[in-house]
């Protein structure tokens, strides 16, 4: 073989290398960011879940206070009207009572949903930097076989050239 058609060869090989590991630095790189989007993610999440408890015990005192302030107007109508020792006052106080407890009821099982909601968001995340790291290490993968690829096709022409070159030298040995 001629020698530019070899060091075409050889500056091809070359750039196949550079290429290669070029690539599987920068898709390393788009990992590394996906990775950080995705713990991004996490920390949204994580304030949406505080902020959905905050809500939820600012709406439970509120259910709170009006089942105080209920009570307290129905005592207060009961006892202008002289009721205050009958039953009416005492099944109205455990109507309010009652309803209070169902919306607090109500709230808690929204918050277990709320809750399982962001567990299942912090899955996803993780899957997502999961599924980041390994499209980096395909890439990876995929410059070395590039390179394997690379080196089998250049490989007999260096070796036809190294007989040449080392041919009456004495380093080939016997086997050149």
């Amino acid at each position: 073989m001629d020698p530019i058609s070899i060091g075409l060869q050889a500056v091809g090989f070359g750039l196949q290398i550079f290429g290669g590991l070029q690539s599987a630095n920068i898709s390393k790189q788009q990992a590394q960011q996906s990775m950080a989007i995705a713990g991004d993610e996490q920390k949204i999440n994580e304030q949406k879940r505080i902020q959905q408890q905050m809500e939820m015990r600012r709406m439970q005192m509120q259910t709170l206070r009006n089942v105080q302030r209920q009570r307290a107007q129905g005592t207060a109508a009961a006892v202008s009207q002289g009721a205050s020792t009958g039953s009416g006052l005492q099944g109205a106080l455990a109507q309010n009572t009652a309803e209070g407890l169902f919306n607090l009821q109500g709230m808690n099982q929204s918050n277990e949903v709320s809750g399982n909601i962001f567990g299942i968001n912090q899955d996803i995340s993780q899957h997502k930097m999961r599924l980041a790291e390994l499209g980096g290490d395909q890439a990876q993968a995929q410059g070395l076989a590039s390179l394997g690829g690379s080196l089998m096709k250049i490989g007999p022409t260096v070796g036809s050239f190294g007989k040449d070159v080392f041919k009456g030298t004495g380093f080939g040995g016997p086997y050149i």
